[in-house]
């Protein structure tokens, strides 16, 4: 075969990959949730990988974690890096934020249980070593680069690319932590409506999930800046997904925008050299081209999408990114609020309403009223105004005001009940300093 047969053999895997994500009408529901954390000594001092100073290191916590959580993964040199339990996997970000990923659950009380589980676990772990963690957009003690990498090549061959490119990667990769929840899709129009109604509402997400207090170890009063530091990493892979709001985007388009960009490693060797390095770093070249020299594999299908950060990302489900760390009780009512808005067709056709999106538009690929300079036109203006900024011609706490109706009104009483912690934190920001 050509390269040209495999770049075009790649691109319709990457097109199956993403049917291969459709459930069929009347089989989703589930709720994908994913919690980054700092880890700090009591002292405020940072808890790196390595034990440092006598302080605990996030390696011997996983390793504590191990008997709950049974099938481990590590690096080349037998690091420790990860672990799967029944009811979720625990993951290190670049510099020792643990995470939580809970298993896909429908109802939010069982996702609680989970989390609730992984905390009474790992709460003591670190108590009895003066430590603990913390839900916080950035880090709360330290600037990024203060902070050390884990031992992951994945992170270095990040680190090395941010730096070729002059970027504020070297942030988000150190000092940033989020809360993630993902959506099934029933068919590729679902995730397309999905995502672009995610894309719009961005904004509004990560100002009623804002918790950051604190950036680069001084007082933060710019509000939803770790959405705005995501936006400074990279313009070819974060922000805005190109075109998702114009005519006929889908599985075709995402994939395209993933082959057209470089996947800054590849994680086989080269086809010509089957012994040869398996990690190898491509800074410049689109993926089309790199993966030009075999057919793509599953993992290097994983690998491509994990390299691209936008604000809501399409894998075999749809995962909404904008919202900051958050403590238990608000992780929870995001939980609830993302199904309130995204498992229900009321919510979704109000929002598209409010949108201008029209009922023709909403029901196919048609294009939507919207463009990339309007969200973040909505970001700006929520960054100056605050509350009182106009979100596409409405101010911010009408918006949050609507989606938390909206939601209550998709749910049922015990899960409307989650919902209360987080309307209360979204509504009072008192961080904020804005020109009202």
């Amino acid at each position: 075969m050509t390269q040209a047969d495999y770049a075009a053999q790649n691109r319709a895997r990457l097109i199956d990959f993403f049917h291969g994500g459709e459930k069929g009408k009347g089989n989703t529901g589930l709720l994908g949730v994913e919690v980054e954390h700092l880890v700090l000594a009591d002292d405020g001092n940072p808890v790196s990988y390595e034990p440092v100073d006598g302080r605990i290191g996030v390696r011997e916590v996983l390793a504590k974690l191990s008997p709950d959580y049974p099938h481990a993964s590590y690096n080349a040199q037998r690091d420790l890096l990860g672990l799967v339990g029944d009811d979720g996997s625990i993951t290190l970000e670049p510099a020792a934020q643990l995470e939580i990923s809970v298993a896909p659950y429908a109802r939010v009380a069982d996702v609680e249980q989970a989390y609730r589980h992984f905390r009474s676990l790992v709460d003591p772990i670190l108590s009895e070593r003066n430590a603990h963690l913390e839900a916080h957009g950035y880090h709360t003690t330290r600037r990024a680069q203060e902070l050390t990498l884990i031992p992951k090549r994945r992170y270095d061959f990040m680190n090395a690319y941010f730096a070729h490119i002059n970027s504020d990667g070297d942030r988000m990769m150190r000092a940033s932590s989020s809360t993630q929840v993902s959506v099934d899709y029933a068919s590729e129009a679902d995730a397309v409506r999905k995502m672009r109604v995610a894309a719009a509402l961005s904004p509004i997400l990560a100002a009623i999930a804002d918790n950051t207090q604190v950036f680069e170890a001084e007082e933060n009063h710019v509000p939803i800046r770790r959405l705005q530091l995501w936006r400074e990493v990279d313009n070819q892979r974060c922000g805005i997904i190109p075109g998702i709001f114009d005519e006929s985007f889908g599985f075709d388009t995402y994939a395209d925008w993933l082959l057209r960009t470089s996947p800054i490693f590849v994680t086989r060797p080269a086809a010509d050299n089957p012994g040869g390095e398996r990690l190898r770093p491509f800074f410049d070249t689109p993926a089309s081209e790199v993966y030009a020299d075999a057919p793509m594999r599953h993992d290097d299908v994983e690998h491509i999408i994990s390299m691209f950060w936008p604000d809501v990302r399409l894998k075999r489900f749809v995962e909404i990114r904008p919202a900051d760390s958050l403590p238990e009780e608000c992780v929870l009512g995001y939980t609830a609020l993302i199904k309130g808005l995204f498992y229900s067709d009321a919510s979704l056709d109000a929002v598209e309403e409010a949108l201008g999106v029209g009922q023709e538009a909403a029901a196919s690929r048609s294009a939507w009223p919207l463009t990339k300079a309007d969200v973040d036109d909505a970001i700006a203006q929520i960054q100056e105004h605050g509350f009182d900024g106009l979100v596409y011609g409405e101010p911010l706490r009408t918006w949050e005001g609507r989606l938390f109706s909206l939601a209550r009104a998709a749910l049922d009483k015990e899960e409307q009940a989650y919902l209360l912690p987080l309307e209360a934190f979204a509504a009072k920001k008192p961080w904020w300093k804005v020109s009202l």
